[in-house]
């Protein structure tokens, strides 16, 4: 038998939140203290620049609210320090 009390309420999907660079891609948790990238220094983002969108994607390179382009460089491995 079921009561209101035991209807879950799904139609809302909760994500994790994150940091993103902006120029290499790497990404933390939005829960750790950490505001500059560890691999390139760059400050992290937590939100799309151009709609303010939450990231709750850490790979993506595009914002999947708005089309804004997050991360300057698609392939770390060639970026030359």
């Amino acid at each position: 038998m079921s009561t209101s009390q035991d209807m879950r309420d799904t139609s809302r999907v909760v994500h994790d939140r994150y940091r993103l660079c902006g120029h290499c891609g790497n990404f933390s948790s939005a829960s750790e203290p950490q505001t500059f990238c560890m691999l390139c220094g760059t400050k992290l983002i937590d939100a799309c620049p151009r709609c303010k969108e939450p990231i709750v994607y850490p790979t993506a390179r595009f914002c999947p609210a708005c089309g804004e382009r997050l991360v300057t460089i698609e392939d770390p491995a060639r970026q030359i320090v």
